[in-house]
């Protein structure tokens, strides 16, 4: 077992073996130096073939840049001494020196419309705003590159775009997907292109960004994969002595971690079932104070419901005495009514028989008339009162049965047999007392001044008769003849008639709109209206 203080030790010489010098020195390989290059037209000139520039090449060609035509060989120029003052970077006038040529080179690729050099120039550009450390504008330049350069077959300087983005996205600490989906696309382009040693490079540091996360199993795997493609690049094997270091850190710390997490899993599931035990002997307590409490209120419920109940037997038995009285009660007042209404209805028989008896002692044809008008108004009461204590309910009256009945004893009372025929269209409801009597008194009189004046020769009178009952509790009674009509003077609402005041008045009393026409004979129309109430 290895001390921690050699685990870090050993660490902090795998990160300074493969540190920043690495990986920056692999990064940019690709573009720092052009592997070939097309022969200028002035061969004799070394600045157009030398590769790699010497302080005494980079003079010279600062001298001749003026004089260069703006063409694709002047971008390379300007790349490699931009890439020079990058390489021999000791002051920040350097630093800016390569600024300037690598803008430069930028602006002369976009004249120029080339996608290759323009991507290459801002991949140049990203590379310098990281030694200023300016993590938003590496990221800028490097998908500013990726721009031109996915229009392009450069799957090499695509790829080291995508790992500037990944530098920028580590340099700000951004979350782990945003760091490892540009690095994986650089893997997938440097595949493409067959670059075995920065696929190496891709997959070792996406190792160790799963190293940082603990998740030493995805570390290894990936570790081991670019350990495959280092050797697949012919990487000499005391340059990759970093990657077996690395294994063996990860397979340790790997062990060591699975070691914790088992001790760690026996402590919990320790804790846990100790835990349950607790858990299981307070629960058994609480169940025992519960259902101990449960039973004593359950007994106390019983108790109480026994109380209760002889209380509630008490009480029912009083409500049922009174009940009892008050149904007696009930049962003697609608005796009692029955019993009155029949007797108003015997009294009111005997003053018609009375008035009859009158009669036959009177000459004057006037007053017999008015005996026998008298006689049908007090008969539409008698049935009033006939029906009532003969119906089950002492309050209202059925009208169709009443109107039908008070229409035959008209009939039977003038003896006109089958000359004036009568015609009802009477809707079936009931009316209260209140009602119900002014409106037998109204179709009384206009009933008879109908048999008495609109018929001079009693032939071939009818008389329609209605009674409806429209919405909102609005009714409607309608008695039309078709005789010879009211005179051309009549005044319906100034007229001496004892008939039309008494109709007049009846309608007033429950609230009526009553109103006589000359409409093919005389129609008497009624509208009145009932509350809900007084239906009960």
């Amino acid at each position: 077992m290895f001390s921690n203080q050699f685990k870090v030790s050993l660490f902090l010489l795998v990160l300074f073996t493969i540190g920043d010098t690495y990986a920056l020195a692999s990064f940019k390989s690709k573009n720092q130096i052009e592997n070939t290059e097309k022969k200028l037209p002035n061969p004799e000139n070394d600045i157009y073939r030398e590769a790699i520039y010497t302080e005494k090449l980079v003079i010279k060609a600062e001298k001749l840049l003026d004089d260069l035509p703006g063409n694709i060989d002047k971008i390379k120029i300007l790349l490699k001494l931009s890439d020079w003052y990058q390489e021999s970077y000791n002051s920040p006038k350097a630093l800016e020196m390569a600024f300037i040529y690598a803008e430069d080179a930028l602006s002369l690729s976009k004249s120029l419309h080339s996608n290759v050099y323009a991507g290459r120039c801002l991949l140049q550009l990203s590379m310098l705003y990281q030694l200023r450390n300016d993590n938003r504008m590496i990221e800028v330049c490097a998908k500013k590159a990726i721009e031109f350069l996915s229009k392009t077959s450069e799957a090499n300087d695509l790829a080291e775009s995508w790992v500037m983005v990944w530098s920028a996205k580590m340099r700000t600490s951004a979350p782990m997907k945003e760091i490892l989906y540009p690095i994986f696309k650089a893997k997938a382009l440097f595949e493409k292109s067959k670059n075995n040693a920065r696929i190496g490079d891709c997959y070792r540091e996406i190792s160790e960004l799963y190293f940082s996360y603990s998740d030493f199993e995805s570390s290894l795997y990936f570790l081991k994969k670019a350990a495959f493609y280092y050797k697949a690049a012919n990487i000499r094997q005391e340059d990759a002595y970093h990657l077996s270091a690395r294994l063996n850190i990860i397979y340790e710390t790997e062990r060591r971690n699975k070691d914790m997490i088992k001790l760690k899993n026996k402590t919990l599931l320790q804790q846990v079932k100790l835990k349950n035990e607790i858990f299981l002997r307070n629960s058994m307590v609480i169940f025992v104070i519960l259902l101990l409490i449960i039973l004593g209120l359950l007994y106390k419920s019983f108790m109480f419901k026994k109380r209760t109940n002889k209380v509630l037997e008490t009480q029912q038995n009083e409500i049922n005495k009174k009940n009892n009285t008050l149904q007696n009660l009930v049962t003697e007042k609608e005796w009692l009514l029955r019993e009155i209404h029949h007797r108003v209805k015997n009294n009111l028989h005997m003053v018609v028989g009375l008035l009859a008896s009158q009669a036959e002692y009177l000459k004057n044809e006037e007053a017999i008339q008015a005996i026998n008008n008298s006689q049908n108004r007090i008969q539409a009461m008698t049935l009033i009162h006939q029906k009532l204590y003969q119906s089950e309910n002492l309050s209202i009256i059925d009208m169709p049965s009443y109107i039908f009945e008070l229409t035959e004893y008209l009939k039977d009372s003038f003896e006109i047999q089958n000359n004036i025929r009568f015609i009802l269209d009477i809707d079936s409801f009931n009316l209260p007392l209140s009602h119900s009597i002014p409106i037998g008194l109204i179709f009384n009189e206009a009933v008879t001044n109908a048999i008495k004046y609109a018929f001079p020769n009693h032939q071939n009178g009818i008389i329609n008769i209605a009674l409806k009952k429209n919405d909102n509790n609005n009714y409607i009674l309608i008695i039309h003849d078709n005789g010879i009509g009211l005179p051309p003077d009549f005044d319906p609402y100034n007229n001496p008639s004892l008939g039309i005041k008494l109709m007049h008045g009846l309608a007033a009393d429950i609230e009526g709109k009553f109103l006589i026409t000359n409409a093919k004979g005389t129609k008497i129309t009624l509208e009145f209206t009932i509350n809900e109430s007084n239906l009960d």
